[in-house]
């Protein structure tokens, strides 16, 4: 005999964590072994959502090729960011629960995301609630309004799919692969938009001792991402390049001057690069991350980049000096 459970009626209670291969086709150009030019229609991407099962609500999500440890975590900061949209501090969630997928690597992280974290048994699908709102999303939003809608999957009934020859006719119109990363958004700020005010309305219903904020420190250090290699402090602060881009940055705490001698892992937001934070580490003979240790944590800001010249000044270059 099956258990009969009901859902949170609060949010920010229960959060639950899949990755979805999206029903969305794109098309995609490569360059093939003999150098040819290769364009191919049968493209998907994968979601990664966090939903609060309170309300179904879609408070977290991540869009990549594949699921991984990486994109796992990039739907957790975006969760995170999203609370701080809603409550004006970022807030973790009281109990988690996802699937086994790199449990042994992913672990430290929920526990970081969650009061308690509980897993679901391997081969038990059904506990986990995040997948009929896959499903959802799919009829409602994918086959709704999407010309490049693939379907429910090969196990489904024939004449509930899309007809082959229809999608063949139109595939040149299918989306790019930043164009179906658009259309998903899209679909999902729509959901959030339908579910936002009986989301955000029991909020104050939940108490004080159950809302637990998440510091930009520990957000930082437990759900940043990091360069790959360590870094020292010189006189202009902490040269990083990030996705190519060299950055600088500094703190005016004078305890991070006593430190010139340690090497720094840089932890961060890739989308938020206004905060970083420096943890102490160990490097190989390639300067790559060997250790972090993590006994010394400070955070450093962006540092403002201020024009040599009076000619090049613009507003707010004054306030910031």
């Amino acid at each position: 005999m099956q258990t009969k459970r009901k859902a949170p009626e609060l949010p920010m209670v229960y959060w639950s964590a899949d990755g979805w291969e999206a029903e969305l086709l794109y098309q995609a150009t490569r360059i093939n072994e003999q150098g040819h030019s290769v364009t191919t229609y049968h493209n998907r991407l994968t979601v990664v959502f966090i939903l609060d099962v309170f309300g179904n609500y879609p408070i977290g999500y991540a869009i990549g090729d594949q699921e991984n440890t990486g994109l796992i975590t990039a739907a957790m900061r975006n969760a995170f960011k999203h609370t701080q949209e809603l409550f004006g501090s970022m807030h973790t969630v009281l109990q988690l629960q996802t699937d086994n997928f790199s449990r042994k690597a992913l672990t430290p992280i929920y526990e970081a995301a969650s009061l308690k974290y509980t897993p679901a048994r391997v081969k038990n699908s059904k506990s986990k609630r995040v997948e009929p709102y896959n499903k959802y999303f799919n009829k409602t939003y994918c086959q709704m309004y999407a010309r490049n809608w693939s379907g429910f999957g090969i196990t489904t009934d024939k004449k509930k799919q899309p007809n082959t020859e229809y999608l063949n006719k139109v595939r040149h119109n299918f989306p790019t692969r930043d164009e179906c990363i658009a259309q998903l958004e899209q679909y999902i700020a729509m959901d959030r938009k339908a579910k936002i005010e009986n989301y955000y309305s029991k909020w104050d219903a939940l108490p004080s001792a159950d809302k637990h904020v998440l510091s930009q420190h520990d957000y930082l250090y437990h759900f940043g991402e990091t360069t790959g290699y360590a870094n020292s402090l010189s006189g202009p602060g902490v040269i990083a390049t990030i996705e190519k881009v060299k950055y600088a940055f500094d703190s005016f705490d004078i305890n991070f001057r006593q430190h010139r001698d340690k090497d720094w892992a840089l932890k961060f937001d890739p989308t938020d690069l206004s905060t970083v934070l420096a943890v102490n580490c160990t490097r190989d003979a390639k300067d790559k991350i060997k250790e972090i240790i993590g006994t010394l944590r400070f955070e450093l800001q962006n540092k403002y980049i201020q024009p040599m010249d009076l000619y090049d000044r613009k507003e707010g270059d004054s306030t910031e000096l």
